[in-house]
């Protein structure tokens, strides 16, 4: 047997060559990583939806908001309806309008019935201008009131309202932390 003597020899190459052959087949992976079009829509997903989702929640709000207006808008619409049909008698007349209002929405709302008054339409807008006193209201049956300044009767009037606030669902929003919502109906009653 021959005995071999063993030897390190150094590569011909310089280092820096070697070096980069160690790392070549790392870079080649990083730069095909780079090259991958593959989960980018993934990404910019990821980087856009809470931009978008912190633009929307606001709205949200609004609209939930507007909602529960129309729920108030609704309520007071069936207080004045019943209002408008049931005629008026000063026990339980109020509390059952209140009741209407209060049943017509599943919302926690606060109704408010006015006292009633008399009267006349405004020929220039919808408001309604103070006449004589409820006792003396007009000259129909017996009453020692006036007519309204366009000859017309006055008539018995009554305001209803509600209130309900509105707690918004996200601290930053639009309306702040809370809003009053609110309706009102003026209604000629019987």
């Amino acid at each position: 047997m021959f005995y071999r003597r063993s030897t390190i020899s150094l590569p011909s190459r310089p280092l820096s060559d070697l070096l980069t052959a160690m790392l070549r087949p790392g870079l080649a992976r990083i730069g095909a990583l780079a090259r991958d079009r593959r989960g980018m829509s993934a990404v910019e997903f990821g980087l856009a939806a809470p931009i978008f989702l912190g633009a929307l929640s606001p709205l949200i709000d609004i609209g939930l908001a507007m909602s529960q207006q129309i729920k108030i808008n609704q309520a007071v619409d069936a207080g004045a309806q019943y209002a408008a049909v049931n005629p008026y008698n000063p026990d339980t007349w109020s509390s059952n309008v209140q009741s209407a209002m209060t049943n017509a929405t599943t919302m926690t709302i606060s109704p408010n019935v006015g006292a009633q008054t008399c009267g006349c339409p405004n020929s220039t807008n919808t408001a309604i201008s103070s006449h004589d006193t409820v006792t003396n209201c007009g000259t129909a049956n017996g009453a020692t009131g006036t007519l309204c300044t366009d000859g017309t009767q006055p008539g018995y009037y009554v305001t209803i309202s509600a209130t309900h606030t509105y707690t918004s669902m996200m601290p930053y929003s639009v309306l702040g932390t809370s809003a009053t919502l609110s309706s009102q109906a003026i209604v000629r009653i019987q």
